[in-house]
């Protein structure tokens, strides 16, 4: 109301003003020509200010007044030859026109104003945004810049269909939507910035995220880099700690167990135990530092193309040492898909799954190592012939220090070979279980055989 209001003063004064400067002219009996170009001057003057409706007002009024004073017959809107007609008709159709450009060039010269700030807003918008490190600070530096630097009454961006939710300043009648890739999402309201603004802002707002996302994703691996490094580095010297003292009591323990002059059983029992559980601390000792090596891997690990005949024929070399009488049967294709990942975390994989059937199968049976192709898959499985395990332990047996209640006590181990394979399994997107065969336990795994990268 207050706007329609002030429109209708202004065409009621500018009007009344043109009237006037025609009745000025005429009583001081100036030139019709010199009167129209002065009319005419209004008329662009107040068609500079932008307003349509006002400005074809006074066009209209500029030709009716000058039409009153100045064609045919004073003091009246009658034209009655064909030279007013003509007067009358230009004067129509030139005011229009100059009202016309005038507008038109006002328009043309506000919006190259608009779009220089907006592109100073966005240069400044830019350069605030680039000083984030987190994808969480550039979203919230976003969202209270975009609102303040272009006006809007509020702002949200929803990260990854709506996980994580920034917003600034209330919600407005008026909303658009920008995407921002990544599921990412830019919602504004209030008055609207330009479609080229908005266009920019979404592309600004996706790269910031993106370099914020990488960064993090950098500055992660970094971290976890130098995390697996440190918890090298101390395991190593821990070892070298232990070894040192365990070494001692290795040797005294040995030469007790083998003199004569201890008389009773209970001693040379107790000189047995501390000779048996120095083996069995020093084989801890040793696979806790594998299992940090394995763990290094993971954290840099190499993506290259295996051979799973290759690295089946590799752990069957290694385990050919100590075999003993049990026999190795290998059946795998040479066909099969190469597998990409990290060659040495695949054959410690197999390996831990084939010590761990030579630990808990009997002399003179047999370990068996199958691959076959499945869709998608590779299906690598290695059998042993040792005793069934039960139902209740088929999961826990993958998890860390973790020994199984058939035959442990006679069994030399630490608990870590079943979770370093399944660890590994599952760092290049596959899995590892456990089928209860009637020739006995059967390990399997699943892995993909395309695999881009591996998880850290």
């Amino acid at each position: 109301m207050r706007r329609g209001l002030i429109r209708v003063g202004r065409i009621a004064s500018t009007t009344g003003f043109t009237w006037m400067t025609a009745a000025v002219s005429h009583n001081l009996h100036s030139n019709r020509s010199i009167v129209s170009m002065a009319l005419l001057l209004e008329v662009v003057a107040v068609a500079t200010l932008g307003d349509w409706i006002l400005s074809a007002a006074m066009s209209v009024a500029a030709s009716l007044a000058f039409s009153w004073y100045f064609i045919d017959k004073s003091g009246s809107l009658t034209i009655t030859t064909p030279e007013g007609a003509v007067t009358f008709s230009a004067m129509v159709f030139t005011a229009l026109t100059v009202s016309v450009l005038a507008v038109r060039g006002r328009r043309r010269a506000d919006e190259a104003v608009r779009r220089r700030e907006e592109m100073e807003r966005l240069q400044q918008f830019g350069r605030v945004l680039l000083t984030a490190t987190t994808v969480a600070e550039a979203a919230g530096n976003a969202v209270n810049n975009v609102v303040t630097l272009f006006n809007l009454s509020g702002a949200t961006i929803r990260l990854r269909a709506g996980d994580q939710v920034f917003r600034f300043g209330s919600p407005g009648d008026v909303e658009s939507s920008i995407g921002l890739g990544h599921g990412a999402e830019l919602v504004l309201y209030g008055p609207q910035p330009s479609g080229e603004v908005r266009s920019a802002l979404g592309h600004i707002i996706g790269l910031v995220l993106d370099h914020a996302r990488n960064t993090e994703e950098s500055t992660r691996s970094e971290t976890t880099k130098r995390s697996e490094e440190l918890r090298a580095t101390v395991l190593n010297a821990l070892a070298h700690n232990f070894r040192t003292p365990l070494t001692s009591i290795k040797a005294a323990a040995s030469m007790l167990r083998g003199a004569s002059d201890i008389s009773t059983a209970q001693g040379r029992e107790l000189v047995a135990v501390i000779d048996e559980e120095a083996d069995r601390l020093d084989r801890l000792i040793a696979e806790s530092l594998d299992l940090a090596r394995i763990e290094s891997h993971r954290a840099s690990p190499r993506t290259e193309k295996c051979s799973i005949p290759d690295i089946v024929n590799a752990v069957a070399t290694r385990v050919g040492r100590y075999l003993g009488n049990r026999e190795l049967a290998i059946s795998v294709p040479g066909g099969l898909p190469l597998l990409s990942g990290d060659r040495f975390l695949f054959e410690q994989m197999l390996m831990q799954v084939v010590d761990n059937a030579w630990k808990y199968s009997k002399p003179g049976s047999r370990i068996e190592i199958t691959a076959i192709e499945s869709e998608d898959r590779v299906i690598l499985t290695v059998r042993n012939e040792g005793n069934a395990i039960p139902l209740s332990e088929r999961e826990e047996i993958f998890g860390k220090f973790y020994r199984g209640t058939v035959n442990h006590s006679h069994v030399e181990g630490t608990g870590l070979g079943l979770a370093i394979a399944k660890s590994i399994a599952e760092a290049h997107g596959g899995s590892i279980w456990l089928n209860s065969e009637p020739a006995g336990p059967a390990f399997q795994f699943s892995l993909p055989i395309e695999v881009m990268g591996i998880e850290g």
